[in-house]
């Protein structure tokens, strides 16, 4: 499986604005092009040069007022000097004028030929074809007192050429034809784009630096300070509070915040009190059944040693059965008084217990030696598969006693003519987990909650009447006070059990 890439919200914050920043300024930007067809070099021209077509139509019909006369035209040297005045005329301030010609019909070759033009050099020949909306124009292209304005683009160079029709005579006799430049016009228009370019950078750039500012002072700053404060409150210390003077949701969340604070503190101090409470009810109960087992024990002390010998000396079948089952009785409330001192003296925080290094096979080993006749008697096979090298830190009386336990409890719960257990133990870094699993009868899921419960017997057709349903809660006090911890795990009733507690782990190389 990936492991998820964390992201801080500061950069999340920083990523947003940067998108929403772009496409706002990138939108504008795009508005303001677009809206000047900038893309489109024709719809380019008719915004930008329609005033320059006038002016063009405006010189061609002041040389051909000039003209005024047919005879004119036909004067080469008249049409010249009057295409050198209008060059030299105040129009030339609507831009350069790279080119003035007249051209003339020519019945037998028809086609247009320069008369008279500022380019000396093309007079004489063939005025340039040009092509108006895609289609080559000849003489019965230009109808009478229509103009033609036509762009031409090569590069960076661009030009705006106005024909104009010469009908001095009532039919056309040839054109007028007018080049201008238009470099300084596009020149100057790249120079606003690229101005306008800089200014919306300059404008995304300052937006996002301001929007980051106010996002991190409203936003991920109080964010921030809500993390802090609720570290600290993790640690333990419920009089923080956060401070912000914001009039919005951040701070109704730190209201929220300095509220649940306070909720916790009460409710935390409440239960130090009643944990105090608690623990003085438990001291007393732990006195009391001291004192109550002292007391108990001092009466059944006669009964326990002189009983066994009235069922021996006893002849009449009658009352020996019934000695023997006050015998037993007596030696259940025996077990129970031993069991529950056991018990607070165990939860007592004076109790001391002799810890050393110990190696858990050779432990387990003498346990299973002293519980081999009991095993016999049940027809219970055991397995010891703990690790020769094993050593734990414990109490080694204490650990016999748990391990006894342990024992005996799955052996009382194992109702098949064969059964087994197995003891085990797995090394877990600082820790060895030691496991005893019986083939029984199992657990429900009720009570695996309840096993360890002081005084619960579960209620099973195989359950010891005269268990005093200490022993599990004794094993869990032991196993506490090393350090470790206890549990049961059974998949089910009729799939047997497994308990399981850890202890230090001392192995060399662990």
């Amino acid at each position: 499986m990936k492991s998820k890439v964390n992201i801080s919200l500061s950069l999340k914050v920083t990523i947003i604005v940067f998108i929403l920043s772009a496409v706002s300024v990138f939108s504008v930007l795009y508005i303001n092009i677009s809206g000047l067809d900038f893309i489109n070099l024709d719809s380019l021209e008719e915004y930008f040069a329609e005033s320059y077509y006038h002016k063009s139509h405006a010189i061609l019909q002041v040389l051909e007022k000039s003209i005024e006369t047919a005879e004119n035209l036909d004067n080469e040297e008249f049409v010249q000097q009057k295409i050198t005045e209008l060059i030299n005329h105040s129009y030339n301030e609507v831009n350069q004028i790279e080119k003035i010609s007249v051209n003339k019909y020519d019945s037998e070759s028809e086609k247009l030929i320069v008369f008279a033009s500022t380019e000396n050099e093309s007079i004489g020949m063939e005025s340039d074809p040009h092509y108006i909306d895609g289609v080559y124009c000849n003489m019965k292209s230009y109808e009478n007192e229509h103009v033609f304005y036509i762009t031409e683009h090569e590069g960076e160079k661009h030009t705006l050429i106005t024909i104009f029709p010469i009908n001095l005579t009532g039919e056309v006799e040839g054109t007028y034809e007018l080049v201008i430049s238009l470099n300084s016009l596009y020149d100057s228009l790249e120079a606003k784009t690229n101005w306008m370019i800089l200014i919306s950078l300059v404008i995304f750039f300052v937006s996002i630096i301001i929007s980051l500012y106010l996002l991190r002072r409203l936003i991920v700053r109080p964010l921030l300070t809500f993390k802090e404060k609720a570290r600290i409150i993790g640690k333990g210390t419920l009089d923080t509070t956060v401070n912000l003077n914001s009039r919005d949701e951040i701070g109704e969340l730190a209201d929220a915040f300095n509220k649940m604070a306070k909720d916790l503190k009460e409710s935390r101090d409440k239960i130090e009190e009643y944990n105090l409470i608690l623990k003085n009810l438990l001291n007393q109960k732990d006195e009391f059944i001291g004192q109550l087992g002292h007391d108990l024990k001092n009466p059944l002390q006669p009964l326990v040693g002189l009983l066994p010998m009235l069922i021996e000396q006893e002849k009449d079948s009658n009352i020996k059965e019934a000695l023997q089952v006050m015998n037993k009785n007596v030696e259940y409330m025996r077990d129970l008084i031993f069991d529950t001192l056991k018990l607070a003296k165990l939860r007592s925080a004076n109790i001391k217990l002799d810890f050393e290094d110990i190696n858990l096979r050779k432990e387990s080993k003498k346990v299973i030696e002293t519980q081999e006749l009991y095993l016999r008697e049940n027809n219970v096979e055991i397995e010891n598969k703990i690790d020769k090298d094993i050593i734990v830190e414990a109490d080694k009386l204490r650990l016999a006693e748990v391990l006894k336990n342990l024992i005996a409890n799955s052996v009382k719960y194992i109702s098949d003519k064969d059964g087994k257990i197995i003891i085990d133990a797995k090394q877990e870094k600082d820790m060895v987990t030691i496991s005893i699993t019986d083939n029984g009868i199992g657990m429900t899921k009720e009570e695996l909650k309840k096993v360890f419960d002081e005084f619960y017997k579960a209620d099973r057709q195989t359950s010891d009447y005269y268990s005093t349903g200490l022993g599990l809660a004794i094993c869990k006090r032991i196993i506490e006070k090393h350090g470790g911890k206890i549990w049961v795990d059974s998949k089910g009733p009729g799939k047997g059990t497994t308990f399981y507690f850890t202890l230090k782990n001392k192995t060399k190389n662990n």
